[in-house]
């Protein structure tokens, strides 16, 4: 009868036990430390941003070229904040990972020790009906915050990345490939970018660079659930 209806939830398209990550085991190298987000205001970004600030870094950098995204995250952290949910220093930064110039700006001024690399055109139609700008923002955009990590002493690097760049089939697949395969060739790099050409002592890439797939993720902005529910 009616009163069986409740409100769908992601648990019920899984199609199995959600698993529950230990995060204080995998993020405790965070404490204390400076932290960049990229994309804070996305989907992916937004929640990194609601864990990060419970592991106690000193300062969360939040960047994001969408000003509405960047608005509502960060006031959603500063009101944790009020409620002492957290410490961390908030920094709000509207730019593009596109806009070298601006990001050597906040990476020389924050020298962050972790990057979290979540921004990217990820809607496959929209990514499609505009290719060029889509090979820009993942593309080249993670080659500049690589560039970035390299220059500023980063210890950490990691590439929020799809399993849409697994044997591509759209542009913005095979654009997240080509991403990963950035980090791929700079980990694998015999030489340092600042080293002597003719140098014979073995380099080896000063940041520890990562990469995860995401699949479909559940209620993200432009998944199927958020259309379920206005529907």
């Amino acid at each position: 009868g009616l009163s069986d209806i409740r409100p769908l939830t992601e648990g019920d398209l899984l199609g199995r036990h959600a698993i529950d990550t230990d995060i204080d085991a995998i993020a405790g190298y965070l404490t204390g430390r400076r932290v960049l987000v990229t994309g804070a205001g996305g989907s992916i970004g937004s929640e990194l941003c609601r864990q990060i600030v419970h592991e106690g870094p000193a300062r969360l950098l939040l960047v994001d070229h969408s000003e509405f995204a960047l608005y509502r995250i960060h006031q959603e952290l500063q009101a944790l904040q009020a409620q002492g949910a957290h410490g961390c220093e908030l920094v709000p930064l509207l730019a593009s990972v596109c806009d070298a110039q601006r990001m050597e700006g906040i990476c020389a001024a924050h020298r962050p020790h972790c990057i979290y690399h979540a921004a990217a055109y990820k809607h496959v139609p929209m990514v499609e009906a505009n290719a060029g700008e889509g090979v820009l923002n993942n593309v080249f955009g993670t080659l500049t915050m690589v560039r970035m990590a390299l220059a500023h002493g980063a210890q950490h690097f990691v590439l929020i990345s799809t399993d849409k760049a697994v044997r591509p089939t759209n542009v913005m697949g095979a654009s997240k490939r080509v991403a990963e395969l950035v980090l791929q060739a700079v980990a694998a790099s015999r030489a340092a970018p600042w080293a002597a050409a003719d140098s014979a002592a073995p380099w080896q890439c000063p940041v520890r660079l990562s990469m995860v797939r995401f699949g479909n993720v559940l209620g993200s902005s432009g998944s199927v659930i958020p259309l379920f529910r206005r529907q």
